[in-house]
């Protein structure tokens, strides 16, 4: 059971890291993307739903929380910054199951 949850928590994170060529990331969406699947916020969808998980997480982010995307870009990567980002992939992972 831990092994599959590690290899399940694995391909998830290998779908975040996959960006459009020419099109890279923000640092500061990476980071909060990359804690939502380091922090295991993704278990409740299935690896098929990781990047409709993706955009809408990162649309909410942008509109609701730029403040923290912004921290984020400047390195500093506070507990509220975190209770927010939790709060917001939960929510979204709620919506996708």
């Amino acid at each position: 059971k831990i092994t599959a949850h590690t290899l399940d928590k694995g391909r998830k994170n290998n779908r975040l890291l996959i960006q459009p060529q020419y099109s890279p990331m923000p640092l500061g969406e990476q980071v909060a993307v990359l804690y939502c699947g380091t922090h295991s916020l993704l278990n409740g969808i299935a690896i098929d739903k990781v990047k409709e998980f993706e955009a809408d997480f990162l649309n909410t982010m942008r509109s609701s929380h730029p403040d923290v995307l912004a921290s984020l870009e400047a390195g500093n990567l506070t507990d509220e910054a975190c209770d927010i980002i939790e709060t917001e992939a939960l929510a979204i992972c709620k919506n996708l199951q």
